[in-house]
């Protein structure tokens, strides 16, 4: 363990980000340079930090002879509560170097980053921890458990089969078992959808979020800006599909492929909350998508009690093997005003993507 008693603690700008890329890569894991292909750690940086249409991440920095050894960032974003539109600051980013661990720096730069968050009007902080960071988060630094996200999961079945039973899997492929698993649990898709891949989503987005917004209790606020600042804009390369119907949008999905896991992930779904004929055409065309690339799995992420939606619905059904344990979800509430119970009761629109980590 490393001690250095002139550790300082800052918040880091835009020229810190060569001193910001090393710590994220050296501790970031393997599939990581994913988040960047074809582009530096700078880039991604510089476009985490402040590219972002809602402001400047809050990028906790503890600094210990000379570089950069924990790190705590604060990504502002608009979040829908209610009627009320909010700023919110989603952590993430939470990351010391090991010889610096196990001496409070994480907390501090919580503390640092939630101070100007409040500063900055923000109304709540969200993340969501690991089994790590949960605990020192709720018993120490006043956060807030909201509830539980399950990550749900569609799996090959000829690849379970070789898994448990050892028996090879072209063989368990020949015999029709994983098409036999596309028919019971790919939802249908309707004549009057119309779904297509787009690079960049348009305007005719933000006219759905309009639509939409009054019809969901909690939802980050998708608009274009934003849409295409997270998922088109940053160095990481997502699959995105736009639903019609009618000549209007209906919907959208967000996707993932990771090539070094052979994994997919549908980081973001939205549609009307009654509209199960849209969501249920989106997550066909990007399963089918992701399934003829060669992924061995997918992934998504429902809130078991809180979304009820139709993207709730189409995705629990169409990924039928829960994660264990489920995840956690907390918030810390800045606004004196604002408290766990004041909080809606259900219309909630969450998804991965709506958190770091993809």
């Amino acid at each position: 363990m490393a001690t250095d008693s002139t550790v300082e603690f800052r918040l880091a700008g835009p020229d810190d980000v060569a001193a910001v890329g090393p710590l994220l890569l050296d501790l970031g894991g393997a599939s990581f340079p994913e988040r960047f292909t074809g582009k530096t750690i700078s880039d991604f940086c510089r476009w985490k930090y402040f590219g972002n249409p809602s402001g400047n991440a809050l990028v906790g920095a503890a600094v210990a002879s000379g570089r950069i050894v924990s790190l705590v960032v604060a990504t502002p974003k608009r979040v829908q509560v209610g009627s009320d539109l909010h700023l919110a600051f989603e952590l993430g980013d939470f990351i010391t170097a090991p010889e610096y661990r196990k001496q409070g720096m994480f907390s501090q730069l919580i503390e640092l980053v939630c101070a100007e968050a409040q500063q900055r009007s923000g109304s709540f902080a969200y993340v969501r921890p690991n089994e790590i960071s949960f605990p020192i988060l709720v018993s120490r630094l006043s956060f807030v458990e909201i509830h539980n996200i399950a990550e749900r999961r569609y799996f090959l079945p000829s690849l379970v089969i070789h898994r448990k039973l050892g028996i090879p899997s072209d063989l368990t492929r020949a015999s029709g078992v994983d098409g036999i698993m596309r028919k019971l649990v790919l939802p249908s898709s309707s004549a009057s959808i119309t779904v297509m891949p787009v690079d960049r989503f348009g305007h005719e987005v933000d006219d759905l979020w309009e639509r939409m917004r009054g019809k969901y209790e909690f939802s980050l606020a998708r608009t274009s800006s934003y849409l295409n600042w997270r998922y088109v804009d940053s160095p990481t390369r997502y699959l995105l599909w736009v639903a019609h119907r009618s000549g209007q949008v209906a919907g959208y999905l967000v996707g993932f492929i990771s090539d070094s896991e052979l994994r997919g992930h549908i980081v973001d779904l939205f549609c009307d909350p009654k509209d199960v004929s849209t969501a249920a055409a989106l997550v066909r065309t990007s399963m089918e998508a992701m399934l003829e690339s060669g992924v061995h799995a997918i992934s998504t992420w429902v809130l078991p009690a809180k979304d009820e939606s139709a993207c709730g619905r189409v995705l629990t059904h169409a990924f039928p093997r829960v994660g264990r344990p489920l995840l956690h979800f907390v918030m810390r509430f800045l606004d004196a005003s604002l408290d766990g119970s004041r909080l809606p009761a259900s219309r909630w629109r969450l998804a991965s993507g709506d958190f770091d980590g993809i």
